[in-house]
């Protein structure tokens, strides 16, 4: 009688650990899975990571480097500091048009590239820093035709390395060429290049970006008084990242590259407590901009990065600064000067290590 009874008992212990052996199996899987994107996505993020030899360095400065090894080295101040290949380049770039107002394969037509920042992060340490490069900064870019025919280099505003090619990769190769001459000869390993159809989507992703305001722009919006705080529905977000008024003074296009620095850095905290919640969150957003983006950046990469922020937080406050220089009116439009010296001290303590 006892026997009778602990048959149908066995046979649930049985299920129950056959349950149990699929769950932790499925979930040594995903750890596995997520281990081997996340090597990998490291090792992507600095493949082909060395410095243009040609580069020309402010006075003081000596540069060396070796052929055989591809290490790169700067002499200041009877100092030696040796080039990090650990710290990986990532450009973002926004880019002043709608998706439906490329003409495909047409140069010239891309639209430029308003928004400009660079991301140098330490894939050793994880630390970063958010560089914001303005549109009008004066460089070295590679010019092409309308048939996409190479035509030479002219010093122009950075934003049209962009506007020269065709709107997607060989535009944001241009781009990159040119955003590595601002950075003294450092590489460019990666990019994400987005249309302004991106700006709604990625708000209302996180439930509005919500800002304070720090200049009148009731001109726009009348939400926008200097101060206020707004939660920004999707065409506010691209209203107050984009605005700028073409007829003011040239320092216009400084004002709105604030404003971007206080949206992105609202998005990027919004953005990692959703992520907290729901690991999967970048991969989702990920999809639903993929049709306005241009990357080379892959899931593997993604996962990486956020595997990175989720461990070390993400305060881009604190650790965003804009490309120093001055800006002067052009014959045209507005220039901006980098100023070498400064910015060379900030890519020193950036990308290189000095060697005791």
């Amino acid at each position: 009688m006892m026997s009778q009874l602990n048959k149908p008992k066995n046979k649930i212990n049985k299920v129950f650990i056959i349950l149990l052996i699929v769950i932790i199996s499925i979930l040594l899987i995903t750890a596995t899975t997520l281990a081997i994107l996340v090597y990998k996505g490291k090792e992507t993020a600095i493949a082909g990571n060395a410095v243009d030899p040609a580069i020309i360095v402010p006075e003081g400065y000596e540069i060396d480097s070796d052929t055989q090894t591809s290490e790169f080295y700067i002499y200041h101040d009877g100092k030696k500091y040796k080039y990090n290949d650990k710290v990986t380049t990532i450009l973002f770039a926004g880019i002043d048009k709608h998706t439906d107002e490329h003409k495909e394969g047409v140069f010239g037509t891309a639209g430029q590239a308003d928004t400009i920042i660079v991301m140098a992060l330490n894939t050793e340490t994880g630390k970063y820093k958010l560089m914001a490069v303005s549109r009008d900064t004066m460089v070295d870019v590679n010019v092409f035709n309308r048939d996409g025919e190479y035509t030479g280099t002219e010093k122009k505003q950075l934003c049209l390395a962009y506007a020269y090619c065709d709107g997607k990769e060989e535009s944001c190769e241009n781009l990159k060429r040119s955003v590595s001459r601002v950075f003294f000869g450092i590489p460019v390993n990666s990019y994400a290049a987005v249309d302004l159809d991106v700006i709604p989507i990625l708000n209302d992703q996180v439930g509005g970006v919500t800002v304070t305001v720090p200049e009148d722009l009731t001109s726009s919006d009348p939400a926008f008084k200097a101060g206020s705080t707004v939660t920004l529905n999707g065409k506010q977000a691209e209203t107050f990242v984009r605005k700028r008024d073409i007829h003011g003074d040239e320092n216009q296009n400084n004002l709105r590259m604030e404003r971007q620095k206080i949206f992105l850095t609202s998005f990027i905290q919004q953005t990692l407590k959703l992520t907290k919640e729901d690991k999967t969150t970048p991969l989702k957003m990920y999809k639903s901009i993929y049709d306005y983006l241009v990357t080379d950046i892959d899931v593997s990469m993604i996962t990486y990065y956020t595997s990175i922020f989720l461990k070390t937080g993400f305060s881009s406050e604190d650790n965003m600064m804009k490309v120093p220089g001055k800006t002067v009116g052009g014959e045209k439009y507005a220039e901006y000067y980098t100023d070498n010296e400064e910015f060379f001290k900030i890519i020193l303590d950036t990308y290189y290590t000095e060697v005791k």
